[in-house]
């Protein structure tokens, strides 16, 4: 039986890929080990029925987790956001090689700081294992998109470690394929196209959407500044201030920018409401109620090469999509005839877009749905994908021996 272990900072209970990946893996005939962090994400606090023990056991479908402790106050604070990603790096590098048994392949799964790819590193140098990188988010890009000064020093600095990080792995994947614009500059390596599936998949038969007399556009997911909610708002208002549009904007999620968005919206719009974070048991109902779904992200250079696992997600829904983003996601709304795109700076172009939906034909709405499940069905099939990532690394213990 073969043996991978599986370097991550969240998994589950926390709602990622991976622990589709892992769980598949393990059907598969595979031993999984996962060496993680005390379930906290997204809210910053520990997940119910968890302690946030320094080291713990658990095993979930087959697969063996170890749990180290998180440095919680990393949402409130940029100090404890660099404490948890350093002491994850520094203590998962001791666990990892410390550990006895013997893996096959090491895979690390890099959604966030490219500093947990080190224990994997760590762990796969020492006894001579192929490493694995699945890379959800593109370093230095993505530092930078998040408010750092591009100074000398930081540049230097980010550039050495970012090309020794990828001369240290075997095998790259990459969940955006415009990932590997960036990358090329730091490794010439193959790099293989792994996206993201939808962790929930629902029903083929609410992809219909039928117009509403008041129309419902749905944001659901994590509510921070990269998301550009604050234009989305400004757009709906400038939109509701039109003689004929009627619309509601739903906005189910919690996240960094939720208040300041709350605040903006009792001033230039009253009717957005804000629900909380809802569980996936329950969102089925949330997108079963709308009839718009609303995609969109800054305009920073890395986000013009991010397609945003939420994409993947309105995609299996199926109903009608309102892009606010550029690049490679607004591409794909646009190549497949998914809904509607608009500047994602601009909340006239965002206003435009939902005057668009507003006045949408029932025709309209089932061939955009209609193109949404052949989308899905194309490009986003978990078992295409999960098979595919497993035969490559099994390829690449064959050429490392």
């Amino acid at each position: 039986m073969k043996k991978i272990l599986l370097i991550t900072e969240y998994f589950w209970p926390e709602e990622f890929v991976i622990g589709d990946l892992a769980a598949d893996a393990v059907l598969s005939g595979y031993e999984i080990d996962v060496l993680t962090l005390q379930p906290s994400y997204p809210r910053g606090r520990m997940v119910r029925g968890y302690r946030n023990q320094f080291f713990s056991q658990q095993n979930w479908k087959g697969v063996n987790i170890f749990r180290l402790k998180t440095i919680l106050g990393y949402r409130e604070s940029l100090f404890y956001k660099l404490l948890n990603y350093s002491w994850f790096a520094v203590a998962a590098s001791i666990v990892a090689f410390c550990l006895r048994k013997r893996y096959d392949h090491v895979l690390i799964y890099q959604v966030g700081p490219l500093t947990m790819a080190i224990p994997g590193i760590v762990y796969g140098k020492s006894r001579g294992v192929p490493v694995a990188v699945w890379t959800q988010d593109v370093w230095p890009d993505s530092v930078y998109a998040y408010g750092f000064k591009r100074t000398g020093v930081l540049s230097r600095s980010l550039d050495f470690f970012v090309r020794w990080v990828y001369a240290s792995v075997d095998t790259i994947f990459i969940s955006c394929k415009g990932f590997e614009r960036i990358l090329k500059v730091y490794t010439n390596k193959p790099m293989y196209y792994a996206p993201n599936w939808p962790l929930t998949v629902y029903e083929h038969g609410m992809k219909n959407a039928r117009l509403a007399e008041k129309p419902v556009f749905l944001f659901a997911g994590n509510i921070g500044k990269v998301q550009n909610l604050d234009n989305v708002i400004r757009g709906f208002a400038i939109a509701c201030s039109r003689e004929n549009f009627k619309g509601k904007l739903r906005i189910v999620g919690d996240g960094s920018a939720l208040v300041e968005l709350k605040q903006l919206a009792d001033t230039c719009c009253r009717t957005v409401e804000f629900v909380g974070r809802k569980p996936s048991s329950i969102m089925a109902e949330e997108y079963r109620r709308a009839s718009f779904l609303i995609l969109s992200l800054a305009d920073k250079p890395v986000f013009r090469l991010t397609v945003p696992s939420k994409f993947q997600m309105y995609v299996s829904v199926g109903k009608p999509i309102l892009c606010a983003a550029e690049g490679e996601v607004r591409a794909l709304v646009r190549e497949f005839d998914l809904g509607v795109d608009a500047d994602s700076d601009s909340p006239e172009s965002i206003a435009e877009a939902f005057l668009r939906l507003s006045t949408a034909t029932e025709k309209e709405i089932d061939s955009w749905g209609n193109n949404a499940a052949r989308a899905f069905s194309g490009a986003f099939d978990r078992k295409l994908i999960v098979s595919g990532i497993l035969a490559t690394i099994a390829q690449s213990r064959q050429n490392k021996t």
